[in-house]
């Protein structure tokens, strides 16, 4: 009987050169399937089932407490042992991007990451599913990745030029984003002040101590009260276009988190304390 197996592949997200895909794998058998050249660069975080891989030599059992690393050309071949109903999550990759994370120097390509990379890969899967922008998905994916490899030389960021330069790029996204590239993308806004998506995301928080996503949504928060404070009769979903978020649901979610409070009800209360300002401004 012919060794065959079904991927199904849903795309969660795609951020510049990264994909993050949801793929299911239906069929297979419990004999290895026939050697094969891998297809792309990616990291594989297993989610459900269990399977075994063979590649450069090696073969290891994969289940929900592992993963491995994709690399094109690599001769592999799997074997279900466990039935089908595999599930896991793909982050696809360019090379130039597999190298700029470290993956490359990678001495062997299972992976067994802890607990807590395990709350953050799912969580992240919690967030695209519920819907946010793409700079947040980015953001997410990009941390994600640089938890796999290793850690920045903590001694580089000590040197004062290091420290300098590092100050200057927080200062030129912080300018960027306070001149109208609130709805820009990660990519985009990198781009703008010349650096990489993942340069820009590890220095801004090792020289802030917040993410750039965190401090992106407080600015657009504030510009949302803003407008609401100034009266704007403008839908939600027109404040959501306008600042960047995915939709008028994202829109909400992010301002009840930082406010308190929903749009809604925060349109209320600020329209309300104009009223009363104005009452009092015209009394003689």
């Amino acid at each position: 009987m012919e060794w065959q197996r079904i991927l199904r592949r849903r795309r969660l997200a795609r951020i510049g050169d990264l994909v993050l895909d949801d793929v299911t794998c239906v069929g297979g058998s419990a004999r290895w399937s026939p050697v094969e050249p891998d297809e792309g660069w990616a990291v594989v975080l297993v989610r459900a089932g269990a399977f075994r891989r063979e590649a450069d030599g090696r073969a290891a059992f994969l289940d929900p407490s592992r993963g491995y690393l994709s690399r094109e050309g690599t001769e592999e071949r799997f074997a279900f042992t466990a039935g089908g109903g595999q599930r896991c999550t793909v982050i696809g990759l360019t090379a130039e991007l597999y190298d700029a994370h470290a993956l490359a120097a990678a001495s062997d390509w299972l992976l067994a990451p802890p607990t807590r990379f395990d709350l953050r890969h799912r969580s992240l899967l919690a967030a695209t599913t519920r819907g946010v922008d793409g700079f947040e998905a980015a953001e997410r994916v990009l941390r994600l990745l640089g938890s796999l490899g290793p850690a920045p030389e903590a001694a580089a960021s000590r040197r004062p030029a290091t420290r300098e330069a590092h100050g200057r790029l927080v200062a030129s996204v912080q300018e960027a984003l306070a001149t109208e590239h609130l709805s820009a993308g990660l990519d985009e806004l990198a781009a703008r002040v010349g650096a990489s998506a993942h340069h820009l995301s590890r220095v801004f928080r090792q020289v802030t101590g917040r993410t750039l996503t965190d401090y992106r949504n407080e600015l657009r928060v504030r510009r949302v009260l803003q407008d609401l404070s100034e009266g704007c009769t403008a839908g939600l979903s027109t404040l959501a276009a306008a600042y960047g978020f995915a939709d008028q649901a994202h829109l909400c979610r992010v301002v009840k988190q930082y406010a308190g409070r929903t749009p809604s009800e925060l349109r209320r209360e600020l329209s309300m304390n104009l009223q009363a300002g104005a009452t009092l401004d015209g009394r003689p």
